[in-house]
């Protein structure tokens, strides 16, 4: 499976976006595109069964789909990114004409100008399962005809919903964690603009009865993801467990969002970290930042860790991206569902506050290790 995300395509009335390339159905070399526009999502079906006397067609295929399949092999001129960007553009001003007719305006609660407002109130729910359209690309003399398939059910689950063990279910709502529908949950987007091509993950709920609702990281889990969802659970579990303090900077479980009994999210503490020197601590992010905040972000790291070893608890999987800077930046641990990461933990100190030390030093190298350059006047960050 592969999937690029390129800017957003501005087509006259529409406003589309890959979400996802899955191949394999059907054939080794088919392959179905999911697109977003307008609010709706196009699932489209491809195969060289359906390219008929095409050559610039099917050659643009067969490197698409090798891009997909992670075996193309990239050379001077193209590498697999651009690949799949250039196929995705062409197939989006291919299908422009079924975007118009099935989607010609934007449901309100994807218009960014009625979220601007106020007007529009979005839920969850119409973000897991909006309208869905099944199409196939069929070409003839190199001429692309978009087809919509009527009256097909896709083969294609938008949103996977993943299963857990009922006694893990049971321990869970025990300890408090409730169990929400996607109707309970508000969508709350940063930026109104973002609601046509991202997928929620800044989600509002009322958690405890009070009528306030509380900002929350929805986090998914993909198609075959039961044991991480089951580890990341029972993790949380652990925490809720334990007598680490409320103030450590870790994220909680918050709430699981349930469709039909079935797991769709996590509600997940959220960290705000709309601006400079916040975010993930990858290395292209420490430049600009100062030696004196560098340490500080180490120190409380170490001292987060501890709180988890006092607690009796791991982080686990302890590595760079899974420290998350806020707003007032302060370094949070997030992802303690356990594994690890080569060249961050040994394996054989996988889950264990040995191998936890040992990533908390590779990451303080990692901190002390970049240079610092101050920003200029000119290339200074400007948030949007």
């Amino acid at each position: 499976m592969a999937s690029s995300s390129p800017s957003p395509i501005k087509n006259r009335r529409i406003l589309a976006k890959v979400l996802m390339d899955r191949h394999g159905y059907g054939g080794p070399d088919d392959c179905i595109t999911s697109i977003r526009c307008n609010g709706r999502e196009f699932h489209i079906e491809m195969s060289p069964f359906y390219i008929c006397d095409s050559p610039v067609v099917e050659a643009r295929y067969r490197k698409f789909i090798a891009a997909v399949k992670g075996e193309f092999v990239e050379d001077a001129e193209e590498d697999e990114h651009d690949v799949l960007e250039d196929f995705h553009e062409w197939l989006i001003v291919a299908f422009e004409p079924v975007f118009l007719e099935l989607a010609p305006d934007v449901p309100p609660s994807f218009d960014p100008e009625k979220l601007a407002t106020g007007e529009a109130h979005p839920l969850l729910s119409e973000y897991l399962f909006p309208e869905e359209y099944c199409c196939r690309l069929e070409t003839e003399n190199d001429k692309a005809f978009p087809v919509h398939v009527r009256d097909a059910e896709s083969r294609f689950i938008h949103t996977p919903l993943n299963d857990i063990h009922p006694e893990l279910a049971r321990e869970l709502r025990q300890c408090g964690v409730r169990f929400f529908d996607p109707f309970e949950v508000a969508v709350a987007f940063r930026k109104p603009r973002d609601a046509l091509v991202e997928e929620p993950t800044r989600v509002l709920v009322e958690l405890d009865g009070s009528g306030r609702k509380t900002l929350c990281f929805f986090k998914t889990f993909g198609l075959g993801g039961d044991i991480a969802l089951e580890d990341e659970l029972e993790a949380h579990l652990r925490v809720i467990r334990s007598t680490l303090a409320p103030d450590a900077r870790v994220v909680r479980l918050h709430g699981v969002v349930t469709v039909d009994g079935r797991i769709a999210g996590l509600l997940l503490t959220h960290i705000d970290h709309g601006r400079q020197n916040s975010g993930p601590l990858f290395e292209d992010h420490l430049l600009h930042v100062p030696i004196a905040l560098r340490q500080r972000w180490a120190n409380q790291i170490r001292e987060t860790v501890e709180q988890l070893h006092d607690a009796g608890l791991v982080w686990g999987d302890a590595k760079a991206e899974n420290v998350m800077i806020d707003t007032n930046d302060d370094a949070w641990l997030i992802d303690l569902g356990g594994g690890y990461t080569e060249g961050w933990v040994d394996k054989d100190k996988a889950g264990t506050k040995e191998g936890d030390l040992q990533g908390v030093a590779k990451i303080i190298e990692h901190l002390s290790n970049e240079e610092y350059e101050s920003y200029s006047e000119t290339d200074s960050f400007k948030s949007d």
